[in-house]
């Protein structure tokens, strides 16, 4: 892909034929894009001065591994199964510097953040925030806190939690517009992240019932804001931020969900995330994370995770003013357990910032 400075079709306002291509096809509806993505080379991630010192990783050098859960796996061939790629981000068109005047789409420019690995667990309870339930995924995070990450879960039917786990990349400095939105993004309240958090669907390849699902689950296959459609829960953590899309919270989106769970072995899709930009300090937009998703067997890569949902924060209600002056109101006593339950909770979230948990 080229940098938007620098190629003369950028300065002169003009759309590649596969940018239109695909702003035509979202516009009229229609997305079933046969061609394959492509694939991105080998990349390295580079720490930043917010998480440390600086130094260079290949992301597959901080693989998160979960114990008999690394079924789902980086593409190995073209026949391959089961895995997931990293793709160009510059597939898809995003904002331009001037969109607000003149509604114009470039090519993203390579995604802030890589796909590190995709996992899908399956649990008795609604698993929420998995940076902390998980074990495995807890311990990464903290072993490799000079990096930066996203993480976002999907919570479909049946109790699983389809987990992806993204790396920073671009040095901060880099693209301040990007920088100053993913600020933004973190500092701002569960409303705002809702109302900007943007995902767009590309499928490749799939059946008929599941392209159906995928209408029914977004309206359109197009960009859409997925905090307008479902529930989305975010925490944001010393070195990530998550957000957790609830495809429950909607029954016709939970009925489509089941199907596309369902289906999922037969769909070549690309998925991808960004933060929507609306004002001129927050353009251009450029690609949060993007990755492909080949012929998924959820059945066969999930990994049955022993999750207990922790307790509910201990509320109390104050007695009405006519039982507190007659003696007749309701007392609620603090009991040992109660108390209990309170500090298990505190300790659940001590490594969540302040004020920005979800909700």
């Amino acid at each position: 892909s080229c940098e938007k400075e620098n190629c003369s079709d950028h300065r002169s306002g003009a759309q590649t034929p596969r940018a239109l291509d695909i702003d035509r096809q979202w516009t009229e509806g229609k997305n079933d894009l046969t061609e394959p993505p492509i694939a991105m080379s080998e990349t390295t991630t580079k720490s930043t001065s917010n998480f440390g010192e600086k130094k260079e990783r290949k992301v597959e050098d901080i693989f998160w591994s979960h114990e008999g859960g690394d079924t789902w796996h980086m593409q190995e061939g073209e026949d391959d199964t089961d895995c997931f790629t990293r793709v160009d981000a510059a597939e898809i068109p995003l904002r331009g510097k001037k969109y607000l005047n003149d509604r114009k789409k470039y090519p993203s420019k390579s995604a802030a953040f890589e796909l590190v690995c995709c996992k899908c667990f399956k649990t008795k309870h609604q698993m929420l925030h998995s940076a902390e339930a998980i074990d495995s995924l807890r311990k990464y995070l903290a072993e490799n806190s000079d990096s930066e990450y996203f993480i976002i879960n999907w919570l479909v039917p049946g109790h699983y939690t389809v987990v992806n786990l993204y790396v920073r990349k671009l040095p901060h400095g880099e693209d301040k517009e990007f920088d100053n939105l993913l600020q933004k993004f973190r500092e701002g309240d569960d409303k705002f992240r809702s109302s900007r958090f943007k995902y767009i669907p590309l499928i490749h390849e799939a059946p008929s019932v599941v392209k159906a699902s995928v209408v029914a689950l977004l309206g359109r296959l197009r960009p859409v804001l997925i905090g307008n459609k479902l529930t989305t829960h975010h925490f944001i953590g010393k070195n990530y931020i998550e957000v957790n899309v609830d495809t429950g919270s909607s029954s016709i989106v939970n009925a489509a969900a089941g199907i596309l769970m369902r289906g999922f072995k037969g769909i070549v899709a690309t998925t991808a995330f960004l933060i929507e930009g609306r004002d001129e300090d927050e353009l251009p937009e450029r690609m949060l994370g993007l990755h492909c998703n080949t012929r998924v067997e959820m059945a066969k890569v999930s990994i049955e995770y022993d999750y207990t949902p922790p307790p509910p924060m201990l509320k109390k209600k104050r007695s009405s003013w006519f039982g507190s002056m007659f003696g007749t109101g309701s007392k609620i006593e603090e009991t040992k357990q109660d108390r209990d339950n309170v500090k298990q909770n505190s300790s659940i979230e001590e490594n969540v910032e302040p004020n920005t948990r979800g909700g």
